[in-house]
């Protein structure tokens, strides 16, 4: 994803978005160490409009802006662009027998998702599927706590959920749900395929529409104490276990070690 979707980067850009009705931006973030008559003005219109104001160093404004050149202040986007439906079908034209999916069935917390975006990124996730309207969607919040590993994927966002879990099962995609109820341990499901992970929100779990196109709901073995996880670290034990089984498939030989040292 591009950054320059992310975020409106320099004084021109945020002080216009300041400026629409409605106000086009929700927070901005600006250099803490720049004290010139430009920004305060731009940051006491910003006030004015009701929009958040926060400080930071220019190394956090340099990943919000990616390439862009920021001038010392980025506004972020109430509600960031992602890929529609039309995207999901060309991208899935392309799927192969390693393709790992993450599906957030509907992430209410903000900093959740974007815990859960940042894992994904880490675990090399080759595409992110949310359902339209549902959940908290990829806000300023969500964004800030994803950091950089937002530029790193491919985020769907579709209102037909339904054809879209038919699509992933179709092209031949594996559906794992989890679930804390469930009488299968995570550890006995063959991950190392074409897998589609599925988790859902913090109150409900995975939505019943969804559960009936799984192939199976794999439980988190945890203590009898604490039975269920924090979403944002059952998606992380459960993407790294498909990372993990991956790489047994394809483990790393003596030449590939002697090459790393």
């Amino acid at each position: 994803m591009d950054s320059k979707h992310l975020a409106l980067c320099g004084f021109h850009a945020v002080d216009a978005a300041l400026r629409s009705d409605p106000v086009a931006i929700s927070e901005i973030v600006h250099d803490g160490g720049r004290k010139d008559q430009r920004i305060r003005q731009l940051l006491s219109l910003a006030r004015a409009r009701g929009v958040q104001v926060r400080r930071c160093d220019r190394d956090v404004l340099d990943r919000l802006a990616g390439t862009v050149r920021h001038q010392g202040v980025v506004g972020l986007l109430p509600h960031a662009p992602t890929l529609g439906f039309s995207d999901f079908t060309r991208w899935l034209a392309g799927v192969g027998p390693s393709t790992l999916v993450l599906l957030l069935d509907g992430i209410e917390d903000p900093r959740n998702l974007g815990a859960c975006l940042r894992t994904a990124a880490a675990a090399g996730v080759d595409g992110v599927i949310m359902p339209t309207n549902v959940g908290a969607g990829l806000t300023p919040a969500a964004i800030r706590v994803a950091e950089g590993g937002i530029h790193q994927l491919n985020v769907f966002e579709v209102g037909s959920w339904t054809r879209v879990l038919e699509n992933l099962k179709a092209a031949g995609i594996w559906l794992i749900g989890t679930a804390p109820d469930s009488a299968a341990p995570l550890y006995e499901f063959d991950l190392s395929g074409p897998l589609g992970l599925v988790v859902g929100s913090e109150s409900n779990g995975v939505r019943p529409v969804t559960r009936k196109h799984c192939d199976g709901m794999a439980r988190i073995p945890a203590a009898d104490s604490l039975s269920s996880l924090n979403v944002s670290v059952a998606t992380g034990v459960a993407l790294f276990e498909s990372v993990r089984q991956r790489g047994l498939s394809n483990p790393i030989t003596n030449t590939e070690i002697s090459d790393l040292s």
